[in-house]
């Protein structure tokens, strides 16, 4: 890797649904990581297939030089709302939040809005050339509508976690209380 050149401590790869497609964003990406833009790779997708979008890329950037230590795999998310919450839990783990997200052009406006929502800070994005203009014109429509589908989604998750949250540490207060022990005891 160059010298490391930026503020991010990781370049998010955005799995995809097709391999020409996905191919596309890990050159990128990989073209990312090798002018030192972050000194991670992380590799966000698991939609089912005969091999999951994240392990995709990690065997055809191994096989393009990336060190295995380099490489996060997030295989877990099955959308750009759980790409960005499994991608910000996997991130947090480490100590690590701030990302390049590389994807399609016209899809990194919500996937940097659904992100900075896990907790990210985006501090940079690298749009891959689309593939027709015809590919061009669905994706457009496509992410109209999911914009304010996930959205909805990323609110009404977040009010569920942060009450799910509250109730587990009432719980917990109550336990405490009710065995006779209390925090730091």
């Amino acid at each position: 890797m160059a010298a490391r050149c930026s503020e991010a401590d990781a370049i998010v790869v955005l799995g995809c649904r097709g391999p020409a497609a996905l191919t596309r964003r890990l050159d990128r990406g990989i073209q990312l990581y090798q002018v030192g833009a972050a000194p991670l790779l992380v590799l966000s997708g698991g939609n089912p297939g005969p091999i999951e979008e994240a392990e995709f890329m990690r065997r055809a950037a191994l096989a393009r030089g990336v060190p295995e230590s380099a490489l996060l795999v997030e295989a877990a998310s099955r959308n750009t709302l759980e790409n960005a919450r499994e991608t910000a839990r996997l991130l947090r783990s480490k100590g690590l939040r701030s990302v390049v997200l590389v994807s399609d052009r016209l899809h990194l406006p919500r996937a940097r809005l659904l992100f900075r929502f896990a907790g990210l800070e985006v501090v940079g994005l690298a749009a891959v050339s689309p593939l027709s203009p015809k590919w061009q014109v669905r994706a457009a429509i496509r992410e109209i509508a999911a914009l304010p589908w996930s959205l909805l989604r990323a609110l009404i998750t977040r009010q569920t976690g942060a009450s799910s949250a509250r109730t587990r540490r009432r719980l917990r207060a109550s336990h405490r209380r009710s065995s006779g022990t209390a925090r730091g005891c």
